[in-house]
């Protein structure tokens, strides 16, 4: 974990040591669960790739070629 400071107004400062001490965590999880509900990491991208019907082998290497200049 790293350290960081942050400038808040102290109303917020108040009102997030409130929510804190309410879900009984410190803090920092406290502003980590905040960030992560409004925020939420993105989901990977790969995988994404369907088809309507069986590939052959060759069509795979096909479609895995595109992006790599061929």
């Amino acid at each position: 974990m790293t350290m960081t400071t942050i400038k808040v107004p102290k109303a917020t400062r108040d009102r997030l040591h409130r929510l804190a001490a309410a879900d009984g965590v410190t803090l920092a999880q406290e502003i980590d669960k905040l960030v992560r509900e409004r925020a939420p990491r993105p989901r990977p991208a790969t995988g994404g790739f369907r088809s309507s019907r069986p590939l052959t082998a060759e069509e795979i290497d096909g479609q895995l070629a595109v992006g790599f200049g061929e």
